[in-house]
């Protein structure tokens, strides 16, 4: 099977400069609303439509076998289509006669992010469902109170601004039909967050994968592919979030070539994978021991080789949680992301089970525990089986199957 990221170039995806929509525009999304829609066809996407991944992509490969339904991918990626079709897999490309017409026609629409991620403008109409992509710890769409945030913008001020990022981003601002959590605790930040009519508790489809890690074996081949290629005794992930005020320039204070002895020294790899938003901290340089993944690559399946996960302020490790390994959180500009980009529902150190470093020194220092007391990292003031329980109510492998159920249950 081909990799799923072939024919996606990172810089092109994050240079797509939203239109201003035209009245016309919006009269023909009112005019789609009337079209009869078949129930038992539903469309999926994911992300900005060029990628195949997150809750959606898992969800999607449970229903395909479901003979009630007929399931489709919609993509702007058009070697995506191809590498699906080849997987035996419904996909079509966004804009052909076909893509458009199960836009139109298909009662459920199935995305983890927006639906720009199938076709916002062919969605009216439709039952929305959006399975999000993480658990929060940062505050999110109508809790975000940073006043230049787009999402503040567009949900709590009036005027000229707030008229023109939702003509800008329509798609930013639908509130869907139906959503799922992971936890009752996550249910209640979702209905703050995003009003949607209906929030079930069902875990996330992509979970599935961690209790069950042969599970959709045949479909991630590529991801497989990394894990073999990783000969060291020791793997390690490090996956930061982005940053709404700083994307392009930001840099992690990380000593690469220092870090890379300690890998070497350890027979570790370390791997790095910057959340899709983020297109800072390249390194300039080589290592052997550190490996940078694509923006885009699937990190799910890579859970069963990872031993520890380095963070800062993403979501992440709540689902890593899962697979009762260490966390090590890397905080270091933690002053500067409360003030300038997001606020948290909670206090930082109340959700996050582990130790924490807040300078290179500090994050050197705790990558030696580690090596020498791989346990020592998840020994901390927070009980960790209790933050886990907290965020995922379930830890199995039946998320897809939960999620399913609920969805045709509400059509």
């Amino acid at each position: 099977m081909k990799n799923y990221l072939v024919g996606i170039s990172t810089s092109k995806s994050i240079k797509y400069l939203p239109k201003l929509i035209s009245p016309l525009m919006f009269l023909i999304y009112c005019l789609v609303y009337f079209l009869p829609r078949n129930r038992r066809s539903w469309v999926f996407g994911s992300g900005v439509g060029v990628n195949f991944s997150d809750n959606a992509k898992y969800l999607f490969l449970y229903c395909s076998s479901e003979k009630d339904i007929n399931c489709y991918w919609i993509t702007k990626n058009k070697d995506l289509v191809e590498s699906l079709r080849n997987d035996g897999l419904n996909a079509y490309y966004k804009y052909s006669a076909k893509g458009l017409w199960l836009s139109l026609s298909s009662k459920v629409y199935v995305y983890d992010s927006r639906t720009g991620s199938i076709n916002h403008w062919a969605s009216a109409g439709a039952i929305k469902v959006n399975l999000w992509h993480g658990s929060p710890l940062k505050t999110i769409d109508r809790d975000i109170t940073v006043k230049h945030n787009a999402f503040y913008i567009g949900n709590h001020t009036w005027g000229i601004k707030r008229y023109l990022v939702r003509m800008i981003m329509p798609e930013w601002f639908v509130v869907a039909d139906l959503m799922i959590a992971t936890s009752e605790k996550v249910k209640g930040y979702f209905n703050s967050a995003f009003g949607s009519k209906k929030i079930e508790v069902t875990g996330y489809p992509r979970n599935d994968i961690i209790s069950n890690p042969s599970l959709y074996a045949r479909y991630l081949v590529f991801e497989q592919n990394i894990i073999d290629s990783i000969s060291t005794e020791k793997t390690i992930l490090y996956a930061p979030t982005f940053r709404d005020t700083n994307r392009f320039n930001r840099e992690a204070p990380i000593e690469w070539g220092r870090l890379n002895d300690l890998l070497r020294k350890n027979d570790a790899t370390f791997l790095i994978k910057l959340h899709r938003h983020d297109y800072s901290m390249a390194i300039k340089e080589e290592y052997s021991n550190i490996r940078v993944l694509d923006n885009e690559s699937d990190m799910y399946p890579l859970f069963s080789k990872v031993d520890l996960l380095i963070t800062d302020y993403s979501s992440i490790f709540f689902d890593f949680l899962l697979t009762d390994k260490p966390v090590l959180f890397y905080p270091y500009d933690k002053e500067d992301y409360l003030t300038k980009d997001r606020s948290m529902y909670d206090e930082y150190d109340t959700v996050t089970p582990g130790h924490k470093a807040y300078d290179f020194n500090g994050f050197y220092e705790k990558l030696e525990l580690f090596f020498k007391h791989p346990d020592a990292l998840k020994e901390s003031v927070l009980d960790y089986q209790v933050i886990k329980k907290m965020y995922n109510q379930y830890s199995d492998s039946d998320g897809a199957k939960r999620t399913y159920q609920f969805i045709a249950l509400n059509i």
